[in-house]
């Protein structure tokens, strides 16, 4: 046991106790160690010196003096049992000894799960708090205020700023942290303030001993004087920014802690009272919620951002699938097996020569909209509409085994469609359509790919230059040619017929051909899209 002296006073945030180690000062200004708000109080009323043990006060030129056991003195030596009058304030003066717990009376643990019930927040009659009847009043009060305003914020950000808002403006607090822990529990800094400046901290002056303690036995910490309490003494950051008064409280929810608010005040001691721990406290419960329900709208933004952009190239099924295997994320890009698609309109250049803007874009909307709706039939991921073609691939981002069939299916659905479409054009006076389409089967890289400012998921390989130059060089209007490798994995479903080896620009060897003709070897129903 290391005896030791302390303070006790209480003032209108409830009871006090500081102990006294260096050199405290009282006084009205916020500046000092002790600080009384009362006009009783000078600026700067007193100050205790502790020097080779002995606990010494004097006066610095009070107006209303100090007093030691009810006798005025202008400086003298404190002892346990002495009653220190400053202003209208009665300071006692006691012997305090460190716990063996390394806890010392400098030191406040308020467990959830008194506060909870002190507070009625488990079903039960609320008691008196420790902290008394008026502090009590006053957590209500505060919560009165700023709980609607807080869980109404949408967006992370602004809750953790005004949560630090009500922090400052509630509580004798010089700097504040806000932080959170990620999956693995480690904690990571989301906000910082002081009273001077919002720049980011350099370091987080937090003793990971404080935090584990708050994080693993569900408490709030209050501590007069971290430099005083043993169990904090081992903590690097204590020692180096000097840490004082401060107050840790969990942001829990459901039975689980997801962050802490940490405040501290560096320079003076005894700045915290009991009310203010359990006021920090209520706070961080609707904070915690505030926190929950911003990151619950992020995830949904997040979503709802993914789900549009997904809409641009792939059917609704392979967006619920995508989007259901969001926790599997695969990396941005990958190599995967493929079919790629390209279609052609024939002779869009001469057609679209004499024809108003807006009838060209008409005409186009109008063979895009039939080329996707057949492409998403069938699981495929439109890519890109490059002038007036079309390419799209099958395969990604989903697996799929059958993507060679998929790719030719889709290509007949758009060739039926353009029948209908050429049919109501010509009754309408209008020239038929048609279309070159062409399939190649094989490895090519896919995913995000772009510059930093802007990305756009798509393929890239010797597959896709090959799929290209057979709808450029080699499909007729009208055809749908695919390539060796598409001929091998569909060739016992369709009727094919042999085009020969043909060189394309560009690669150094020729590529064999094939016509998909209008029938079915096997009358299959085609693979679920």
């Amino acid at each position: 046991m290391t005896p030791m002296l302390e303070l006790i006073y209480d003032d209108a945030d409830g009871n006090h106790r500081v102990p006294i180690r260096g050199t405290l000062t009282f006084g009205r200004s916020s500046d000092n160690d002790i600080v009384l708000r009362d006009f009783s109080v000078s600026r700067y009323h007193a100050r205790i010196d502790f020097e080779d043990g002995i606990a010494r006060v004097t006066d610095l030129d009070s107006t209303n003096g100090v007093k030691i056991n009810e006798t005025l003195v202008a400086s003298g030596p404190l002892a346990a049992g002495d009653r220190l009058s400053v202003g209208s304030f009665v300071v006692l003066v006691q012997d305090s000894a460190e716990n063996d717990s390394g806890l010392s009376s400098a030191t406040l643990l308020r467990p959830l799960s008194e506060f909870n019930e002190d507070y009625g927040l488990e079903g039960r009659s609320a008691s008196i708090s420790s902290a008394g009847g008026g502090g009590r009043q006053r957590v209500f009060e505060v919560l009165a205020q700023v709980g609607k305003t807080l869980i109404e914020v949408g967006d992370l950000e602004p809750v953790l700023n005004q949560v630090m808002n009500v922090v400052f403006e509630q509580l004798l607090v010089d700097r504040g942290f806000i932080v959170l822990f990620d999956g693995e529990g480690e904690p990571k800094l989301e906000c910082f303030r002081t009273r001077e400046s919002t720049d980011v901290a350099p370091e987080v002056p937090i003793s990971r001993t404080i935090l584990d303690t708050v994080a693993r036995q569900k408490v709030a910490i209050l501590t007069n004087d971290a430099q005083a309490d043993q169990r904090f003494e081992a903590g690097r950051s204590i020692r180096i920014h000097q840490i004082r008064s401060a107050m840790c409280a969990p942001l829990w929810l459901r039975e689980r802690v997801i962050g802490v608010i940490y405040i501290d005040s560096p320079l003076h001691v005894g700045s915290f009272s009991a009310t203010d721990l359990d006021l920090l406290t209520a706070l961080s419960n609707y904070a915690a919620v505030a926190i929950e329900r911003a990151r619950l709208n992020e995830r949904i933004q997040s979503e709802r951002a993914a789900r549009d952009r997904l809409e641009r190239y792939h059917s609704p099924a392979v967006i619920e699938a995508v989007l259901g295997r969001i926790e599997h994320e695969e990396p941005s890009v990958t190599l995967r097996e493929t079919s790629i698609m390209f279609a052609d309109i024939v002779g869009f250049t001469a057609r679209c020569e004499s024809l108003p803007p807006e009838e060209v874009a008409s005409f186009l909307n109008q063979f895009f909209s039939l080329a996707a709706d057949a492409i998403f039939e069938f699981g495929g991921t439109l890519d890109k509409f490059i002038g007036d073609a079309v390419m799209a691939f099958f395969g990604a981002p989903l697996p799929q085994s059958d993507h060679a069939e998929r790719a030719v299916r889709a290509a007949l659905a758009l060739t039926r469609s353009l029948e209908a479409w050429n049919r109501d054009r010509v009754a309408a006076g209008l020239d038929s359509i048609h279309v070159r389409v062409a399939i190649h089967s094989g490895p090519v890289v896919v995913g995000d790919i772009g510059s930093a400012s802007r990305v756009d998921y798509t393929v890239l390989g010797n597959t896709v230059n090959i799929a290209a130059r057979l709808e450029e060089f080699v499909a007729t209007p009208g055809s749908i040619v695919v390539g060796e490798s598409t001929y091998d994995a569909i060739k016992h479903l369709f009727t094919v017929e042999p085009l020969g080896d043909v060189p394309l620009k560009g690669l150094s060897k020729k590529i064999s051909a094939f016509r998909i003709c209008d029938g079915e070897r096997v009358d299959a129903a085609g693979p679920a899209s």
